[in-house]
């Protein structure tokens, strides 16, 4: 389950359409917050392997496509049948703050993506566009504090955790939870579960070095977001240099905190893949998400000589793949490769960045040369 503090929305995983609390509900209904009527209507429908709108949305829709969806990712031999059984794990989203503009995130999950948008635009492709929405517009005039750990909701929040039965683990994300101003007091009231931070290490080596001292000492694990190296890092997690993310990663390291990544598999990172894993397999486990949320920057969309270079890496991903021959094998059609040109354009010129580091021939079936 995961909660999103900024905007008071609650999932039942992470893809699927959320329902926003009503705080009137919740003073009223201490200790209900994980099981609100919807959630559990929802849950009913997902122990039945039906879809309902807030799995379609994240889920079968895409499967329905032949596509592998996060459902079929994360499943699971825990057999778990009563909707009302308490929530395990637990994922809190703390504000949209984040100094980094990844070229497969939104306005939703990163203020550098709002303030992009502001400046110039909505990214406006056929059948899709990237934009800010009214919340985004809302908390890009707020300050960091009434924004997230300091509201109402939160303080409601903290307490349904301290009365959540069964609850093992809490994931911390963001935005960039690293950036947030009362990250160590959210850790000290959940410490005794075991905790996650998801990262992207966009913050001051400073920033980072204090949290990893008052963290000293605690069973607290970091999911750091990469997938690729050099140019192509700098590229897809724009606002970081690789330079700055190694270090970082060995900073995070030196303190004996638990380091896995998570890599989002698309077109773009599909093509340095192999370096990423020759750079840390050895070292980390290195989890995958597959791209779905825009379709012209999935995995297959990509041109053949392009996925031919992939297959002669192929062997380094072990049990993964055979997931990974499948995601690239599918054809792209005309309107997504049409799609990813415009938004390359698009970066490019928004970001004064030169895609010389693509190889010819990806850049070529793009027509972009």
């Amino acid at each position: 389950m995961e909660v999103h503090v900024q905007s008071r929305l609650l999932y039942n995983c992470c893809k699927a359409y959320p329902e926003r609390v009503d705080l009137e509900w919740l003073e009223k209904n201490p200790g209900k917050l994980f099981h609100t009527p919807t959630m559990l209507q929802d849950r009913k429908l997902m122990l039945d392997n039906k879809s309902c709108v807030s799995c379609h949305y994240g889920c079968y829709k895409y499967e329905q496509q032949g596509l592998i969806s996060k459902r079929l990712q994360e499943k699971s031999n825990d057999n778990i049948s009563d909707p009302h059984a308490p929530v395990q794990n637990l994922q809190i989203s703390l504000t949209t703050d984040c100094n980094l503009a990844c070229v497969y995130c939104s306005p939703e999950w990163s203020t550098t993506w709002q303030r992009e948008i502001e400046t110039h635009g909505d990214y406006e492709l056929e059948g899709h566009v990237i934009k800010n929405d009214n919340w985004s517009k809302l908390w890009s005039s707020m300050k960091q504090n009434p924004r997230g750990t300091s509201s109402k909701f939160f303080s409601l929040l903290l307490n349904e955790i301290k009365m959540a039965k069964g609850l093992k683990q809490i994931t911390l994300l963001g935005g960039e939870p690293l950036l947030n101003n009362q990250l160590d007091d959210v850790i000290d009231h959940v410490n005794g579960k075991a905790i996650t931070v998801i990262t992207g290490l966009g913050v001051s080596d400073g920033r980072l070095k204090t949290i990893l001292n008052k963290t000293n000492g605690m069973n607290i694990k970091f999911q750091i977001s990469a997938e690729s190296t050099r140019e192509y890092f700098e590229f897809i997690r724009y606002g970081v240099t690789w330079k700055d993310f190694r270090r970082r990663v060995d900073m995070i390291n030196s303190k004996g905190h638990e380091v896995e990544f998570v890599s989002t598999i698309s077109n773009l990172s599909v093509i340095d893949l192999h370096n990423f894993y020759a750079c840390y397999s050895g070292q980390y486990p290195i989890n995958l998400n597959i791209m779905h949320d825009r379709p012209f920057l999935e995995p297959h969309v990509l041109d053949e000589q392009s996925k031919q270079e992939f297959r002669k890496h192929i062997h380094l991903f072990g049990d993964k793949a055979d997931q990974l021959s499948k995601m690239i094998s599918k054809t792209p059609s005309t309107r997504d490769r049409e799609n990813l040109k415009t938004y390359l354009t698009m970066l490019r010129n928004r970001r004064n960045i030169d895609l010389g580091f693509l190889p010819k021939y990806f850049l070529d079936w793009l027509r972009l040369n």
